[in-house]
């Protein structure tokens, strides 16, 4: 398959199932850049492997499937007694600059307001501009800094009209 019709495949978005876990453990394996936000995807094995079974084990979990392979994968992590969720988004790098994480994005975002969540945090090198092109279209603002790094945060029930344009 060329590039040409590897960009023409739409992937499908849909929970992840305990039948993905090695499928998903694959496509962290071949993620790059390694270490790419606050030490994730984690670079070593025993390490990836423990983050990703603790990341299972949360209520929400997507992945995007083309053609049989994960290609990406969102997570909100749950805090409890808390009205709010972490975000965590990740796009295999031959699969981005195609809508995929944005799609992402939104749609988990849009579920964790099914689950109750009022708001959705997320951490963000100021350096990956495209991840914060992509965080403030979905409607998330920065609320603090520390050095290279935003945290930024998303009021879900006020976004969720207008997610998905």
């Amino acid at each position: 398959m060329d590039a040409t019709e590897k960009k023409r495949e739409t992937p499908s978005i849909r929970n992840l199932l305990e039948v993905d876990y090695r499928p998903l453990l694959d496509m962290y394996r071949q993620f790059q850049p390694k270490n790419y936000i606050l030490g994730l995807p984690p670079p070593l094995e025993p390490l990836r492997v423990e983050w990703l079974r603790k990341l299972l084990q949360e209520k929400l979990n997507l992945v995007a499937e083309t053609g049989g392979r994960i290609i990406g994968h969102a997570s909100v992590i749950d805090v409890p007694g808390g009205d709010f969720c972490e975000l965590i988004v990740f796009v295999h790098q031959d699969f981005r600059g195609r809508g995929l994480g944005t799609y992402l994005t939104e749609e988990i975002c849009r579920r964790a307001l099914y689950l109750g969540k009022k708001k959705v945090w997320l951490m963000v090198e100021r350096t990956n501009e495209h991840a914060v092109k992509i965080y403030y279209k979905t409607g998330f603002r920065v609320t603090r800094m520390y050095g290279d790094v935003y945290e930024m945060e998303l009021d879900i029930r006020a976004s969720a009209d207008y997610m998905g344009r």
